[in-house]
């Protein structure tokens, strides 16, 4: 009997698998080959995670190659997360928490 109530305890704690099928896409669509090599955080990440690298990765990048069609790109995928994410009831949350 134990382990059938263990088995449900942790089968209640799972997160709602649908939510992660829903999840924004973190990889945009890319114009051609890049130039650099760039590696956005995973759908599993936490959203500090996300807004670190839209801040210290792309920001800066986007300064420094203004003319790179991909890096808008990817600030649109980061800022879709985001918000995607934002409606999300905290307990449905399936990804580190921050």
């Amino acid at each position: 009997m134990y382990m059938i109530h263990g088995y449900l305890h942790r089968l209640a704690k799972m997160p709602d698998w649908k939510l992660i099928f829903e999840h924004a896409d973190p990889s945009p669509a890319k114009t051609g080959r890049l130039p650099y090599l760039i590696h956005p955080p995973s759908i599993m990440s936490a959203s500090a995670a996300w807004i670190r690298f839209r801040d210290l990765t792309l920001l800066p990048m986007m300064a420094a190659k203004p003319d790179d069609p991909d890096l808008p790109n990817f600030l649109d995928c980061v800022e879709r997360v985001l918000a995607w994410r934002s409606g999300i009831a905290i307990e449905d949350r399936f990804w580190k928490a921050d």
